[in-house]
């Protein structure tokens, strides 16, 4: 009969006399493990802007929005939106150009907020004959380092070199395809085209 409260009166006193278990956030701050996955932050010198992340998030929290007129795409990550799960580094093609901080909380009231999003732009290439987006500069470099000398065999690529070393004059479609069509910087769909008209 006395044995259950004397054991009770133990554990109260050893609670009394233990330090907190809790944490003082928020006047001390939280300091995560170095293993901790917090929000996704992109690296502009890493990314290559293929939107590989944006394919895999599961919830819709990465967009990728083109902007055909100033030639540019923009990568956007809504921190309201991610769970922290990792997809996006995990699934990126140079490994490095989005990667997870130590960032967990944001204390914001509007959900509209800068801080709330994580952006990275990058310039687009687009098809002299249709408008369409090919990829972006970036990733097509990063195509040719990986190819080596074997990216030379397609024009854009070759493309993608020579702008390095001088500015690429764009040039108007003109009313029938030609031979000399095939260098210029074009969309599978219209390449395609050039090759069939040409040959046949």
């Amino acid at each position: 009969m006395y044995l259950p409260k004397l054991r009770e009166v133990r554990e109260a006193l050893t609670s009394f006399f233990t330090p907190a278990y809790t944490s003082k956030f928020p006047k001390i701050p939280y300091a995560p493990p170095e293993e901790f996955r917090g929000f996704p932050e992109y690296h502009e010198e890493h990314c290559v802007g293929c939107g590989t992340c944006a394919q895999v998030c599961p919830t819709s929290a990465i967009e990728v929005i083109d902007d055909t007129a100033l030639g540019t795409r923009r990568l956007q990550v809504d921190y309201g939106s991610c769970i922290h799960c990792g997809q996006c580094n995990e699934h990126c093609i140079t490994g490095q150009g989005i990667t997870p901080t130590a960032k967990y909380s944001l204390p914001v009231t509007d959900k509209r907020a800068p801080e709330i999003f994580e952006t990275v732009e990058k310039e687009l290439a687009i098809c002299d004959y249709c408008g369409d987006v090919i990829a972006c500069w970036d990733h097509l470099d990063w195509i040719k380092e990986r190819l080596g000398a074997k990216a030379y065999a397609h024009p854009n690529l070759l493309l993608s070199a020579q702008r390095h070393q001088t500015e690429l004059a764009t040039s108007r479609p003109k009313d029938r395809v030609r031979r000399e069509d095939y260098g210029k910087l074009l969309c599978p769909k219209c390449r395609r085209r050039v090759v069939m008209e040409d040959e046949f």
